[in-house]
């Protein structure tokens, strides 16, 4: 992988990360009614069980998962196609 697919393989992870946070908060509050209990939170982590904490930490960390996974694909593709055909980047 060269430089530059490295570069935006590093910033399109930091976004969909910062975006799948943002996402599951969300969803948590709709589903559950109430705050997600992440590590900025404290009052919502106080106030959760320890199940929910647990299964908040769980899906948080099986979504990270995907995310870098598809992130690691797409940046594969990216440096097949790029070496495939260069006068197209």
């Amino acid at each position: 992988m060269n430089a530059l697919n490295k570069i935006f393989a590093s910033i399109f992870s930091l976004v969909a990360g910062i975006v799948g946070s943002k996402a599951l908060e969300r969803v948590w509050l709709q589903v559950t009614g109430a705050d997600a209990p992440t590590k900025k939170n404290k009052e919502a982590r106080e106030e959760a069980s320890a199940t929910r904490v647990a299964l908040f930490a769980a899906i948080s960390a099986g979504m990270m998962a995907l995310i870098q996974t598809s992130i690691e694909q797409g940046s594969k593709k990216a440096t097949k196609r790029s070496k495939s055909n260069p006068e197209e980047i």
